[in-house]
């Protein structure tokens, strides 16, 4: 500004009206009086000047603006008011009376000049300027004022001043109001409700809690009146404004034909009333309904109902009231007592910051934090942590939380919460939430509670998660992640249709939408899974999975691969099963379930401390604790069974199976229910049992094993082709293959034994075997190495007719 030529525009102004007639430089050396002090008194002095503040205008000038801590220069015929305070007279009083001062009546008495009037030859006075503004209450809304000490153009918008930054787009119009810039700052601080304004950009506005809410729609019940027209920076810096609504401002609005209910304020959120009764509760007394503003639905919707992190609430219903929670995270976290609140930085003072919510909405707020959330216990009595697929997730350093994207100033956004609060939050990462592994590249998706790595970002995009937000989580957490998918989980091929559910970490196919309702999983979250970790899964549902068929009340357990279906609510609990997931199977799948529980499953037998193992699909029991550890048992875990399929099952065990004497290295083949023992490694792979899995058995049950191969057992040579049958005791050797089969073995099993075994059996029949051949129905009694004709209808060997015409008749 161009303080001369300023300064020349104000003098011009006041002689114009005879303020001023006379312009001078001079010092002051003297006042005309020389004031008398008496010996051993203080005498005081004083300059004293009157001034008349004049107001004028300005035409051809340079506006200046301070907007947002930047100056704008606009230069132009603008037209301006302003004022100064020009000087008219002065003295100086004198007194000796410490308490008196300088007062008008004293300058008024003694002054060397008078007020005066002007000159009565001079020009008429121009009619008064605009009257000078010392309050803006009372005034109309689009009242422009001009702050002539400050230089500002605000325009009035429910009783507030609101600054102006431009006075384009008729902003300005009319002739504004000269003030200071304190009678502003002494003024409301905000609109009252239900004013109305509209911006540059024709966005109207409705102010509730003196925050300006954009209305999309004017029409009824909305009454936007006559906007105020204001700038748009007035807007978005909020001038005179909140950023938020104040708390405790009602509001409704219309969707269509549907009333949305009337909500207040919170936390720069809205919280909706149910009824008129919670309204009433909350403190809103009876003539709550004439403080309503009615506002667009869309404006009420983009309010949001998630009050601000820190907000202090209550809730309160007929005279009751709840605990006093903190808002984070839109979650509430419940205070045990008062010194909880205080550990949590509200200060001695904090009942003077909880406002009143009905205690049904109360009663619904969630009790987690939503993602992205920093938590600490009070008084940093535990780690800082972040919330990460509503689970809770600890921090080691500073440095993981800066790793994990929260920034070098994450300390600031750190809230308090009672430990008690901290430690009972839930640390299973939610299905379906996209994790970082810390600084590395790696990415997974939880599903099933496991940590699910993706091969490439093709993989990862394929599979639906590129749109997700990624989660940054310390190294350490990643690789304590689990990696086996939960039970219950429904999961779908990435690369087809296909669906299915993990049961027993097992992948079971649902072969339709009918068999995955049906399943109870017609209302779970599907997660898709790349089609390499689909195909990777197991098939065979895991041992001691409790299990129901689809339609049916039948349950059962999965114990050693195998159904064992419980027969009454009794057998389930006592085998353990009570308070285990039931998870249902198609019955399709539930039917094919095999019945013989597999080999190396270790049994309890419900009720009592009986252990057993089973062997080639027998029970192997086990007399001590000894015996069991001895048999690598004792890491396997316990499968129990009702006591009545425990008394079932079968004690021999079955041919073909390969088993070990504990403690040794002995190793033999089960054969016709006998032991057949391999003395070196290349019998035992030549007998075809080096692929087979080794069933370690109690020496004692070993040694107690027989030694004789059961008649009727098929048998081959190892390393030839030589086949026969174990008929009497006794190997009766196949010259051919028709011999074989006409004798009735070609559907059994061959069981190959090593050729000194083969080398050493008897080839004698024992006494009092049956025998018969077969293209004839007698039968013959053996005895002696001779037959003899005999009436029997079972337990009648078959045998070549070739063998059986070489045994003499007795």
């Amino acid at each position: 500004m161009n303080t001369a030529l300023e300064f020349a525009k104000i003098v011009g102004a006041s002689r114009s009206i005879g303020i001023v007639t006379t312009t001078t430089e001079k010092t002051a050396t003297w006042v005309g009086a020389v004031p008398t002090v008496p010996p051993k008194r203080v005498g005081y002095a004083q300059a004293y000047a009157e001034f008349v503040r004049m107001a004028y205008r300005n035409i051809q000038h340079v506006e200046r603006f301070n907007i947002l801590g930047t100056w704008w220069c606009v230069s132009g015929d603008v037209t301006s008011y302003r004022s100064a305070k020009v000087p008219i007279s002065s003295t100086i009083c004198h007194w000796l009376d410490p308490i008196t001062r300088c007062t008008k009546s004293i300058y008024y008495s003694g002054g060397s000049g008078g007020y005066g009037q002007p000159p009565g030859s001079g020009t008429p006075a121009p009619p008064p300027g605009p009257q000078p503004v010392t309050d803006v209450r009372g005034l109309a809304d689009g009242t422009l004022l001009h702050t002539t000490d400050t230089g500002r153009i605000y325009k009035m918008v429910g009783g507030a001043p609101v600054w102006q930054a431009t006075c384009n787009d008729n902003i300005c119009s009319g002739t504004p109001r000269p003030t200071t810039q304190g009678v502003i700052n002494a003024g409301p601080a905000t609109p009252r409700n239900a004013t109305s304004a509209i911006d540059q950009r024709g966005r109207i506005y409705i102010f509730v809690g003196g925050f300006p809410v954009w209305q999309d729609s004017c029409a009824a019940p909305v009454t936007c009146g006559t906007p105020v027209k204001i700038s748009d920076w007035s807007i978005d810096a909020r001038d005179h404004m909140n950023q938020v609504p104040a708390d405790g401002n009602l509001v409704q609005a219309k969707d269509g034909n549907t009333d949305l209910p009337v909500s207040m304020t919170l936390g720069g959120a809205l919280v909706p009333f149910a009824n008129p009764q919670e309204v009433i509760d909350v403190g809103q007394g009876t003539d709550w309904a004439s403080r309503v503003v009615a506002i667009s639905a869309g404006s009420y919707n983009r309010i949001g109902f998630i009050p601000t992190d820190g907000t202090l609430v209550q809730g309160t219903s007929g005279g009751a009231s709840t605990a006093v929670a903190m808002y984070l995270g839109g979650a509430k976290i419940p205070f045990a007592n008062p010194q909880e609140v205080i550990d949590a930085g509200y200060g001695a003072g904090w009942a003077s910051k909880v406002r009143a919510i009905p205690s049904r909405h109360f009663n619904t707020l969630p009790t987690v934090p939503d993602d992205g959330t920093l938590l600490q216990g009070s008084n940093g009595s535990t780690p800082v942590a972040a919330m990460i697929g509503l689970a809770r997730v600890n921090f080691g350093s500073p440095q993981e939380v800066i790793d994990a994207g929260f920034g070098t100033d994450w300390g600031s956004k750190v809230r308090a919460v009672p430990e008690r609060v901290f430690n009972s939050l839930p640390t299973q990462i939610m299905d379906g939430t996209r994790i970082k592994n810390g600084t590395l590249t790696a990415q997974a998706v939880v599903v099933g509670g496991a940590k699910m790595p993706f091969a490439s970002l093709e993989e990862l995009n394929g599979s639906g998660y590129g749109d997700r937000p990624v989660w940054t989580i310390p190294t350490r957490t990643w690789d304590a992640l689990p990696t086996k998918i939960a039970d219950g989980t429904r999961i779908k091929n990435a690369g087809s249709s296909a669906q299915a559910a993990i049961i027993g970490g097992a992948k079971m196919p649902f072969t339709s939408i009918d068999e995955l309702i049906a399943s109870g999983y017609g209302n779970r979250p599907v997660q898709v899974v790349p089609a390499r970790v689909w195909d990777a899964l197991p098939n065979d549902i895991g041992d001691g999975v409790r299990i129901g068929k689809a339609g049916d009340t039948a349950q059962a357990a999965v114990v050693g691969g195998a159904k064992i279906p419980f027969i009454s609510m009794e057998e389930l609990e006592s085998a353990g099963y009570a308070d285990d997931p039931l998870h249902i199977l198609p019955a399709r799948v539930w039917d094919a379930l095999p019945g013989r529980i597999g080999d190396g499953t270790r049994i309890v037998k419900a009720g009592t401390t009986s252990e057993a193992a089973i062997v080639g699909g027998a029970k192997i029991e086990f007399h001590t604790m000894a015996e069991l550890t001895a048999s690598g048992y004792g890491d396997e875990p316990r499968q129990t069974i009702p006591v009545r399929v425990w008394d079932n099952l079968n004690e021999q065990i079955a041919d073909g199976t390969r088993i070990v004497k504990a403690g040794t290295t002995s190793e033999a083949a089960i054969v016709g229910g006998a032991k057949v023992e391999f003395h070196t490694m290349e019998e035992l792979t030549a007998s075809g049992y080096k692929d087979k899995p080794r069933q370690v058995i109690p020496v004692r049950v070993w040694d107690g094993l027989t030694r004789q191969i059961k008649d009727g057992t098929r048998i081959a040579k190892a390393g030839t082709t030589s086949e026969a049958a174990i008929v009497g005791g006794a190997k009766i050797e196949f010259h051919t293959m028709a011999e074989l089969t006409a004798s009735g073995y070609g559907d059994k099993p061959r069981q190959t034994i090593p050729v000194r075994v083969w080398d050493n059996l008897n080839e004698q029949i024992a006494d009092g075997t049956y025998v018969k051949s077969p293209d004839s129905a007698t039968v013959w009694l053996i005895n002696a190495g001779r037959r003899t004709a005999a009436q029997q209808s079972s337990n009648v060997q078959v045998i070549p007719a070739r063998v059986l015409n070489a045994i003499p008749l007795s």
